[in-house]
């Protein structure tokens, strides 16, 4: 994975809009896979929408080594066991959906008559579908359990992220959950005879017991996929349990999951490898085209339209155009993050303007030009050979 700029990402919107989507064939589990995920003190999900940069640079350890694995059980063929903490969640991959059948643990077993969908392929920024569940278990062979619940899943947010080695990731994707559930107990010996009554998922019941049981959980999760990589880079859930109408915060934690242990680790994910080495040479023919060819790159929106190019003598040309009257301010860095150049060009009034920036005098290397106009920031990294 090639080391990306912590400046470019900070400030390039421009150049974190390809459209990435979750893929069936790219993003579900997978038998035999083994994910060494940490956990981490909850960090906050951020805002939504296009372009965000998530900085998950510091991160407070919990557990270096918390164990994911998946594996096929021989009585379910067509499912996949994923397991950790103690917990064994089992899953279901058709065409197009992930589905969650059920889990169980030393102490508690849940099986879904309607099973939850967990996501739909393929999956990109914008989508969203809403899901309903229904499942029937057991607590330590006492009591019986009965849960249901809804949830809404979003693509909701697109950007980059800046993981804690000083690494970045172009072409995130965000996956926000929040689903609802309500549980019913009651003593197994109060259960005198089988239900014989086929099973019928009835979403008016499920939402009236939301709306009206005075005891609801709501988990809240995060999920962080990169193009690239099966599993997500980062995740935060945030649980909440609502009794008698107040709410009570149930449990908050996050999970890393270093993406050189899905690039190293997973054996013969040829589908993500080779989805890995096209973002980088994408990458590459990006930053190379902006100089030895010359014609630079362009980039618009509502407040301004600008251009840049490398001239034959090594210095950098600026043009551009202010939709409005705004106060410019242009700026470079090295790679390191040094400020090499600040020029305050102040308030100016709309139209065309140029700049020449001296770069000849600079080594060769990766650099960050950072362009402010009243106070919205753009950034475009630049490599000189």
């Amino acid at each position: 994975m090639k080391l990306l700029l912590f400046f470019l990402l900070l400030f390039a919107p421009s150049q974190m809009s390809a459209q990435f989507f979750l893929r069936c064939a790219s993003n579900s589990p997978r038998e035999g896979d083994c994910i060494i995920k940490q956990q981490v003190k909850c960090k906050s999900p951020g805002p939504k929408g296009e372009n965000v940069i998530w900085d998950f640079s510091e991160q407070d350890l919990v557990n270096e080594n918390y164990k994911l694995k998946y594996i096929t059980p021989k009585t379910l063929s067509d499912s996949i066991v994923g397991i950790e903490h103690r917990t064994m969640y089992y899953y279901q991959s058709i065409t197009d959906s992930l589905l969650l059948l059920g889990y169980e643990n030393p102490t508690t077993w849940i099986r879904y008559r309607e099973p939850e969908t967990l996501l739909i392929f393929p999956f990109s920024y914008g989508h969203s579908f809403t899901d309903y569940f229904d499942g029937m278990g057991n607590y330590c062979n006492r009591l019986g359990i009965h849960i249901q619940g809804k949830s809404i899943v979003t693509a909701d947010a697109t950007g980059g992220m800046i993981l804690p080695d000083g690494d970045t990731l172009r072409n995130v994707l965000r996956i926000y959950t929040i689903k609802k559930v309500v549980e019913k107990t009651k003593f197994v010996s109060e259960k005198s005879k089988n239900d014989t009554i086929p099973f019928v998922l009835c979403h008016d019941s499920i939402d009236f017991h939301l709306a009206n049981d005075s005891d609801c959980l709501e988990i809240s999760t995060w999920r962080w996929y990169a193009d690239g990589y099966r599993y997500p880079v980062f995740e935060t859930i945030k649980s909440m349990a609502y009794r008698s109408g107040k709410c009570y915060e149930h449990f908050t934690t996050s999970f890393y999951y270093p993406p050189y242990g899905q690039s190293y680790d997973l054996n013969d994910d040829l589908e993500n490898q080779l989805r890995r080495e096209r973002v980088d040479e994408e990458g590459i023919n990006r930053l190379w085209g902006t100089v030895e060819r010359g014609k630079g790159r362009r980039y618009e929106d509502e407040h301004v339209i600008y251009s840049f190019y490398m001239d034959e003598t090594g210095n950098l040309q600026l043009n551009y155009f202010l939709e409005e009257d705004a106060k410019v301010e242009v700026m470079l860095y090295d790679f390191q993050g040094r400020q090499l150049l600040r020029s305050n060009i102040g308030l100016l009034q709309k139209g065309s303007y140029q700049d020449r920036l001296s770069f000849n005098i600079y080594p060769s290397g990766e650099y960050l030009l950072q362009i402010l106009v009243n106070g919205k920031m753009y950034g475009e990294k630049i490599l000189k050979p």
